[in-house]
C-alpha cells in the first residue's frame, strides 16, 4: 500500500511540474489556465494506456482474430469512454480552470531560453532562492504591464475584422471598456476566438458593458461564446431585440442568463457613463421604436472625446435612418459605415448629414460594394474596408486623432 501512495505522490509531483512548465505557452497559445489538470493526470494515465495498448492490439488483430480484436476494441470503448467523462467532469468543477491573457512572445522566448540555459550549464546555477526571485521578476515583468495598463488621456476604438459581421472594442480614457455588437454571419465561434485574441492582446478580461445593437445574428452569435472567457458588467438592447425568436436569439438569451449578466433597455435620449470628458449619446431608436425591421431600430452610439466625434450606427437603414437624418446634424470625423457598407443605408444621404473625415467598413471582401466607396470617397471622406486592410485601430488622444489599419495596403 506504501508504495501505491509513493507511486500516486510521484505521479502528482511530476504531473505539476508538467503543467508549470508548459502553462506559459499553453497560457500563450490557448489563453487557459487549469489547475485541474495537476490531479487529472494522475487519474486517467491508466485508461489513457489501455486505450493506447488495446487500440494497438485492434488494429494487430483485426485481421487475424477479430473475436480476440472485438474484446481489445471494447477494452479501448470503455477506456476512452472513462477519459471523456472525467475530463467532463473536471470541465464542471469550479475553479477548475479559467481563461486567461497570456504573454508575449519575447516574454516566452526569455522564459524557456532562461530555462535552457540552466539547463546547459548547471555550474552557473544560482542558488534556489536566486532562481525564484528570477521567476517572480520575470513573471511581474511579463503580467503587470497588462494589469496596469492605462488609458488616461487616450480614447481607443478597435472594429474588427470579422468578415461579414460586426464587431468594435472601445477603451474609454477612465479605463473600462465597452464593446458594440459581437457577431459574424458564419461560424460565431471562430469569429468569438479573434474577438478574444483582441481583448487578450489589449490585457482585458473583463467588459464593463456590451451594446448589442439590434437583433440579426451577424451582430450577436458570437457573445455567448465570449460570455464563457469574459466577465460582462452589463448588456445593453433595444426595446425591440427580444421581439423576434429564431434559434440564435435562444441561444443569446441562455448564455445571457446562465452567465447572470444584467440586461438594459437604452434609447434616444440615454447617455453611457464615459467617464470625464468622454460622452456616449444614443441617437436612436426611440422609446417604443420605429416601424420596420430589425435594422431600422439599430442602437446608434455617437461617442465624443476632446472634440473629436465617433459615429457608430449599427445596421441602420430606413425608416429608421430617415428619423435620424430628420434631426439636427452631427458632424464627425469617423463614421462606421452602417449595414456593412451597403447601398440600403442611404451613404449619400448619410454622409452629407454627418461630414465624416474617415469611414470605416465592417464586412466581408465579398460585401465589397464601390459604388459605396465611392460616394463616400467623393464627399471627401477616406475609406478603410475590414475585409482588405483587416482590424482598424482609432486613437483619440488630447483631441489628435490618428487612425490605423492592422495591414499595410499602400
Amino acid at each position: 500500500m506504501w508504495m501505491f501512495r509513493r507511486s500516486i505522490r510521484h505521479l502528482t509531483l511530476v504531473s505539476a511540474v508538467i503543467w508549470l512548465l508548459t502553462l506559459p505557452l499553453v497560457m500563450a497559445r490557448f489563453h487557459i489556465l487549469s489547475p485541474v489538470a495537476v490531479p487529472l493526470n494522475t487519474i486517467v494515465w491508466l485508461p489513457m494506456a489501455i486505450a493506447l495498448v488495446s487500440g494497438f492490439a485492434v488494429l494487430l488483430l483485426g485481421w487475424l482474430l477479430p473475436p480476440l480484436a472485438a474484446v481489445f476494441g471494447w477494452c479501448s470503448d470503455g477506456s476512452l469512454w472513462m477519459l471523456e467523462s472525467c475530463a467532463q467532469t473536471a470541465r464542471d468543477l469550479p475553479w477548475g480552470y479559467f481563461w486567461v491573457p497570456g504573454p508575449a512572445d519575447w516574454w516566452l522566448l526569455g522564459f524557456y531560453g532562461g530555462l535552457a540555459i540552466l539547463a546547459a550549464f548547471p555550474t552557473i546555477r544560482p542558488p534556489r532562492r536566486w532562481c525564484l526571485a528570477l521567476v517572480a521578476g520575470w513573471v511581474a515583468v511579463g503580467f503587470t504591464p497588462a494589469a496596469l495598463r492605462s488609458h488616461a488621456g487616450r480614447l481607443e476604438c478597435t472594429v474588427l475584422s470579422v468578415g461579414h459581421g460586426c464587431s468594435m472594442l472601445v477603451e474609454l480614457p477612465s479605463g473600462q471598456t465597452l464593446l458594440y455588437d459581437a457577431g459574424q454571419f458564419s461560424s460565431p465561434h471562430y469569429g468569438a476566438q479573434s474577438v478574444a485574441s483582441c481583448l487578450w492582446s489589449r490585457g482585458i478580461t473583463h467588459l464593463d458593458a456590451v451594446v448589442l445593437s439590434h437583433a440579426d445574428a451577424d451582430h450577436y452569435n458570437m457573445l455567448p461564446d465570449l460570455l464563457e472567457r469574459f466577465s460582462v458588467g452589463v448588456i445593453y438592447v433595444s426595446p425591440v431585440m427580444f421581439e423576434s425568436e429564431n434559434r440564435a436569439m435562444i441561444a443569446l438569451e441562455e448564455a445571457v442568463r446562465k452567465a447572470g449578466v444584467p440586461v438594459r433597455e437604452i434609447f434616444a435620449g440615454d447617455r453611457l457613463q464615459g467617464g470625464e470628458d468622454c460622452r456616449i449619446d444614443v441617437l436612436h431608436p426611440p422609446r417604443r421604436g420605429v416601424l420596420g425591421n430589425d435594422n431600422a431600430n439599430s442602437i446608434v452610439l455617437a461617442i465624443e472625446y476632446f472634440g473629436r466625434r465617433i459615429l457608430i450606427p449599427g445596421d441602420l437603414e430606413s425608416p429608421g435612418l430617415d428619423d435620424m437624418l430628420a434631426e439636427e446634424p452631427w458632424d464627425c470625423d469617423v463614421l462606421l459605415a452602417p449595414h456593412h457598407g451597403s447601398r440600403s443605408s442611404n451613404p449619400p444621404g448619410l454622409v452629407k448629414w454627418c461630414t465624416p473625415d474617415w469611414v470605416i467598413i465592417s464586412g466581408s471582401l465579398g460585401s465589397y460594394q464601390p459604388d459605396t466607396v465611392a460616394t463616400y470617397r467623393s464627399a471627401g471622406a477616406r475609406v478603410l474596408h475590414t475585409g482588405i486592410v483587416g482590424a482598424v485601430h482609432i486613437v483619440v488622444d488630447r483631441g489628435e486623432l490618428g487612425v490605423e489599419s492592422f495591414l499595410d495596403t499602400r
